[in-house]
């Protein structure tokens, strides 16, 4: 027990690689004197010393322990050998060490330790300089296989930190591109508009030169070419579902997209014609669902020396694809409630003008000169929709005036001008209870207010009138001037435009006049009218 200390000893016992603090070894002999003298020896060089008799109370000690950094046993030992107990030492932790203790030592023994996991042995009888040795390689090695540990741990963490940062890359690419879509397609107004948004959308996501894009008519069995960028064979703007092979046809037949690497967009040939195509290119074919339906299909190539079209081209198209079908069944479902509105709209405008004739061909010439005017001005197309619109809707609250008063041929009375002032609420009334747009309702109750506040119904005063009322109202106004009504004939054109720019200020936003006078005086209005009297604004109704 004399032995001089082993300095590595000390070294292995480092809190970095223990985590007590103390390097813990558990010994396992049913030898009580061998056992204790091991035990003995290495509390003195200032390890932590747990005892056991067998291997049964060995194991029940580990399992009830947080951390344990070696075993020494013995290989012959009652109910369980030690190699039996390295083994599932082992199973619990690989990083624990085991020293075996043998008194017949052989080399099938050795190999057979080796095999169970231990990592050196002692023969009986040893010395301590033997032990101190053993030691110094148990401690050494435990520490190499937690840094090792650590390390592995460190690169699955690190593995695992990448894959997390990988599928946020994929998530945040895939939510910017979602809105991207969602974006472009919230602006379409029309299927044909969403037909050349798609192709363009398509191009941009995958990076391509061409797309096309296919929509089926169910009642021919073909596909029909709606939306196209990039060059593509002619014979593809009209396609025989079944007697073609072509791969946007059997993407109907079988709802599947298509991949196609390196092919080409061959064209059928014509009769006594040798085959004719475009040159070898990757190309991709994703059908278009609704309510399990496919309706369209969307192509996109790529010329072969280019990057390969792939997994990444597909993913981009399958969410344009989700996102398109939506939006045309919100623009279906919308159009048809449009067209339902249109239909109840045109029944109203037809009573009306089964009432007063006039009155169809004064809506006409009054949207048709509102667009002008709005053209002139740089209206928006959104804004030169709704005065199309609202055009030859804007009297239709004079289908709720009596006869006996819209159709006077007389002047009217104070009272009768009182009820026909009632028509734009009227109106309003009308169209409001059918859905469409504030701007244009705001049209149809406020092209008769006046610019100085002295026009109805809400008597509005310079810009708190809307602002394609104020237009509509200088169209209005200039084509009662310029017809026939039952109480007087119509004026010249050109009187028209002194009357309007008379009342420049009073009557009209100052701006609208001018651009009128210019739009009047640049282009002509294009007009054929007798030359009448003149109408003041209090005659217009």
């Amino acid at each position: 027990m004399n032995d001089p200390p082993v300095s590595s000893i000390e070294s292995a016992t480092d809190k970095a690689v223990v985590a007590s603090g103390k390097f813990r070894i558990m010994v396992v002999d049913d030898e009580p004197s061998v056992r204790q003298a091991i035990a003995q020896y290495l509390s003195g060089e200032g390890f932590e010393v747990l005892e056991a008799a067998n291997a049964f109370d060995a194991l029940t000690l580990i399992h009830g322990l947080e951390n344990i950094d070696g075993v020494i046993v013995d290989i012959n030992m009652p109910g369980m050998d030690g190699l039996e107990f390295i083994r599932r030492v082992k199973q619990r932790d690989r990083t624990i060490v085991a020293v075996v203790i043998t008194g017949l030592p052989s080399m099938s023994v050795i190999i057979e330790a080796m095999k169970a996991g231990a990592s050196d042995f002692l023969a009986k009888p040893f010395k301590l300089s033997n032990l101190q040795v053993t030691i110094e390689r148990l401690t050494r090695e435990r520490r190499i296989l937690l840094q090792n540990l650590l390390l592995t741990e460190e690169v699955k963490a690190k593995k695992t930190i990448e894959e997390i940062n990988a599928r946020l890359e994929r998530k945040i690419k895939e939510q910017v591109i979602l809105f991207k879509i969602s974006d472009t397609l919230g602006k379409v107004k029309s299927m044909r508009e969403l037909y050349q948004k798609v192709v363009s959308l398509a191009c941009s996501l995958t990076e391509t030169p061409q797309a096309c894009f296919w929509v089926v008519n169910r009642e021919l069995n073909k596909l029909l070419l709606m939306g196209a960028i990039g060059e593509y064979p002619r014979a593809w703007d009209e396609i025989d579902i079944d007697g073609s092979d072509l791969p946007c046809a059997r993407v109907i037949k079988e709802g599947l997209p298509i991949v196609l690497i390196g092919d080409a967009l061959k064209q059928p040939a014509a009769p006594n014609q040798s085959e004719s195509g475009i040159p070898a290119r990757d190309q991709i074919f994703v059908p278009f669902t609704m309510r399990d339906e496919v309706f369209g299909v969307l192509s996109v190539s790529r010329p072969k020396i280019q990057k390969p079209l792939g997994e990444e081209a597909l993913f981009l198209l399958h969410l344009l694809a989700e996102r398109t079908s939506l939006t045309v069944e919100n623009l279906l479902l919308y159009e048809s409630v449009a067209l339902n509105l249109h239909s109840t709209l045109k029944a109203l405008v037809r009573s009306l003008e089964a009432k007063d004739p006039y009155t169809k061909e004064h809506s006409r010439r009054v949207t048709d000169l509102s667009l002008r005017l709005a053209a002139h001005l740089g209206c928006t197309s959104i804004e030169r929709d709704s005065l199309m619109f609202a055009g030859p809707l804007h009297d239709i609250g004079k289908i709720g005036v009596r006869d006996q008063i819209l159709l006077k041929k007389g002047r009217l009375t104070r009272e009768e001008y009182e009820i026909i002032k009632t028509h734009p609420v009227i109106g309003e009334e009308i169209v409001g209870n059918l859905g469409i747009v504030p701007m244009e309702k705001s049209i149809i109750r406020h092209h008769h207010e006046r610019w100085d506040g002295h026009g109805y119904p809400d008597g509005l005063k310079g810009d708190d009138i809307p602002y394609l009322a104020r237009i509509m109202s200088v169209a209005d106004v200039f084509d009662a001037i310029t017809t026939d009504r039952p109480y007087r004939k119509a004026a010249s054109w050109h009187e028209a435009l002194m009357e309007i720019k008379n009342n420049k200020g009073s009557q009209f936003d100052p701006k609208l006049v001018d651009a009128f006078e210019d739009l009047f005086m640049g282009k002509g209005m294009g007009l054929s009218v007798e030359p009448g009297s003149s109408l003041t604004g209090e005659d217009h109704v």
